[in-house]
């Protein structure tokens, strides 16, 4: 785990935003509109997928998919230009939102300007040919790290939106980049801004251990905690996705969760969600509207950080597409839901939530109890569909933070919808 991380990066709450699709808010000036909704939602970061300029050559879609970058250090030309993206970023920094975005340096598409200038800094199959070392993605040629002139071309471009006031960093399957590129562009980065984030999209266990079968090196998530500050938690996302189709018992889920504990550093992050634009909309997944709530205040309640999908508050259940323009219904809000974001987006801003002692515990085999610093704070979420009674023996005065009733020493409660019970310390 790298030195530099911040334990209030476990608080962080991510709004992820796909420009293209983002309704009527699908330009950087246009995006501005959306701030004070995005503000008051109560997150404290905005993740722009690619903002870059999109190969055509082997395109996917009629527009092409936007990690299949034509040129680094440009702005796509269907969300405005490099002054529009820089009075973006002034405007969410007046409202004190952070502004990460995409690095994809895996690989560029076929006309990038890279491969034009530089065809030696790319990998080749067997036959001598560029490619992608993953055959579905095959709008993209891959990098090869091996030669080091390539390095400082990519840093650079990475100091320069740095310099223009980005706040960190998503760096697309960072697992497939050598850790030691990531390493040098870290300490470059920070010389301009040593407070800039690092979260890395780690890959899943299937995938890694699959291109490793294939001869290729991969970085698995320990190796990762060298250099960056959270992590996907997509080694334990097959075992979420089985336990929301309840294909998987909540106790076998917990127990993936916590062995994170055993085998990442003491001050890990994990950066939690319940969607994103690689997988379906928690909505097509489960149909119970009590599901999404209960995996939504789970997803906040699991040490880490928390990402939020931009239309995970609608009604959507289809998964916009990112070859070509698929807008967000944002007309189909759910008023409720927001008001539960802003409740949770809050609440992880205290420092409880930086603490190392968090337990888990599974009654009756629907009902998780989590516990934040002995009984500072204290969640249950009941994943059955009837209601239960908890035995918790509470001493002292809680706040339900959904609610925002006051109770004293509570010996058992009746448990239906998510909990959250915060120690209330009286005000002198």
């Amino acid at each position: 785990m790298t030195k530099k991380t911040s334990a209030e990066f476990r608080s962080l709450t991510i709004y992820s935003i796909y420009l293209r699709n983002h309704g009527e808010w699908n330009t950087f000036s246009k995006l501005k509109q959306d701030l004070s909704r995005i503000r008051d939602m109560g997150f404290d970061s905005i993740w722009l997928m690619p903002i870059h300029a999109i190969g055509l050559e082997n395109k996917k879609g009629d527009l092409g998919c936007p990690y299949s970058i034509q040129d680094y250090s440009s702005i796509s030309p269907e969300y405005g230009n490099e002054d529009d993206f820089k009075e973006f970023i002034d405007a969410a920094h007046n409202m004190g939102l952070k502004v990460l975005i995409d690095v994809v340096y895996n690989h560029t598409s076929y006309n990038s300007n890279l491969y034009r200038e530089h065809p030696e800094f790319f990998y080749r199959n067997a036959h001598g040919e560029v490619g992608s070392k993953e055959p579905v993605w095959s709008d993209v040629i891959d990098l090869d790290f091996s030669n080091m002139e390539l390095w400082p071309i990519l840093i650079d471009t990475l100091r320069k939106w740095v310099a223009l006031g980005v706040d960190g960093f998503r760096c697309d399957v960072a697992s497939l980049v050598p850790i030691d590129f990531w390493l040098k562009a870290r300490e470059e980065v920070s010389k301009i801004n040593p407070q800039t984030i690092w979260l890395a999209e780690s890959v899943d266990t299937d995938f890694l251990a699959a291109l490793r079968g294939n001869g290729f090196e991969v970085s698995d998530d320990a190796n990762l905690y060298e250099v960056f500050d959270m992590l996907y938690d997509y080694d334990i996302y097959k075992q979420y996705k089985a336990f929301v189709k309840g294909q998987l018992s909540l106790n076998d889920y917990i127990d993936v969760v916590k062995n994170q504990d055993t085998i990442y550093p003491n001050d890990y992050i994990k950066l939690r969600f319940i969607e994103n634009h690689d997988q379906a909309r928690f909505s097509s997944l489960s149909e119970n509207p009590e599901d999404k709530i209960n995996f939504t205040v789970l997803s906040y309640m699991l040490k880490g950080a928390t990402m939020v999908y931009a239309g995970q508050e609608t009604t959507d259940t289809h998964t916009p597409s990112l070859f070509d323009v698929d807008p967000i219904h944002f007309e189909n809000r759910l008023p409720d839901y927001e008001k539960l974001l802003s409740r949770l987006n809050s609440l992880v801003k205290d420092e409880i939530f930086r603490t190392e002692d968090v337990q888990y515990e599974v009654l009756d085999d629907d009902l998780l109890v989590i516990r934040y610093e002995k009984e500072a704070l204290v969640s249950v979420i009941n994943f059955g569909k009837q209601s239960k009674e908890v035995h918790l023996n509470l001493v002292g005065e809680y706040e339900e933070i959904l609610t925002g009733k006051i109770q004293k020493d509570i010996l058992s409660i009746e448990v239906k919808d998510p909990i959250i019970l915060k120690k209330h310390l009286p005000k002198y």
